[in-house]
């Protein structure tokens, strides 16, 4: 390592170098700057084309909208149920991931529902599809949209009452899903919790993570007409959301912080946080950080 980057992380107390590259991701005088508070359990974290950042609250059952003009505001109510909680859910029955399908509608995942739902552009939400095989679906966690409009998403039971698969009612597997052209196809069955997901920068591989402690990996698949091959473990550590950069570099939303590894998987660095990260979205030069209660922002090198 060298004297210059000694110099630059003597400016900051939040970051861990394992490798000198973490220089060429992160402003290494940066810290997280708190944005918001008082959230009941964040995640989904999305860049709106708008100019503004959208996220899910689990617990408040809404999606919020945060701009540096106009800070928080709902974007949408009772996101992932309508009414009060059913004798099947769990405290997390809100809206989960966000993203955008290939005709620019917003895409999200409902733990309520037990949907993959859409936002039609005259504002109507939609069910995409809410069940596999005439049995309803667990709780629909996190999601990716590929070119070809494929939306490959993660069934984990965290939106079923005691976080646990209730097989007699829903799914008997905690899945990786494909919908595409109105057929849903199950490409994946390698874990218990599946939850976050991402593609590569070249969108060559796509990587599935688990969070609870008996699973740590997250393991990449390379996709071949729409399916899962040759899977791995290509890291072994716990992360809920998952995100690349550009570069490849990826971005894990874990415990202690946001790890960040190289596309060849070596450990680069990580952001140390006060509280556990659910999630997180980088656009530009700016990585969004989601914890269960508050919004960070952190500095990134320009690209």
């Amino acid at each position: 390592m060298n004297g210059k980057l000694l110099m630059e992380l003597a400016w900051s107390k939040s970051i861990e170098v394992y490798h000198p590259d973490i220089s060429r991701i992160l402003r290494m005088s940066a810290n997280p700057v708190m944005l918001a508070s008082d959230f009941g359990f964040m995640e989904g974290l999305l860049w709106h084309k708008g100019g503004y950042l959208l996220f899910s609250d689990l617990v408040k059952n809404k999606i919020f909208k945060y701009s540096k003009t106009q800070g928080v505001e709902v974007f949408l109510e009772q996101s992932g149920w309508e009414g009060k909680p059913g004798p099947l859910h769990s405290q997390h029955f809100g809206s989960n991931g966000i993203a955008y399908d290939a005709e620019n509608n917003l895409v999200f995942c409902r733990h309520g529902h037990h949907s993959i739902a859409r936002i039609t552009k005259d504002g109507l939400v939609e069910t995409i599809v809410d069940s596999y095989k005439g049995r309803r679906l667990n709780s629909p966690n996190d999601l990716v949209v590929a070119a070809d409009g494929s939306i490959y998403f993660t069934d984990p039971p965290y939106g079923l009452v005691n976080q646990k698969l209730k097989p007699d009612i829903a799914q008997p597997i905690a899945g990786v899903y494909r919908w595409f052209e109105g057929e849903l196809t199950l490409v994946c069955s390698d874990f218990q919790y599946p939850n976050g997901i991402c593609f590569s920068s070249d969108a060559q591989y796509i990587y599935v993570g688990s969070a609870h402690d008996e699973e740590k990996m997250i393991r990449r698949y390379e996709l071949k007409n729409g399916q899962f091959t040759k899977g791995e473990v290509f890291i072994p550590e716990n992360a809920d959301g998952i995100k690349t950069d550009k570069r490849g570099n990826i971005f894990l939303a874990a415990q202690a912080g946001v790890r960040i590894f190289s596309s060849e998987g070596v450990k680069l660095g990580m952001i140390k946080m006060p509280a556990a990260v659910n999630n997180i979205c980088i656009e530009g030069n700016t990585l969004y950080i989601g914890t269960p209660h508050r919004l960070y922002r952190f500095a990134l090198r320009s690209k």
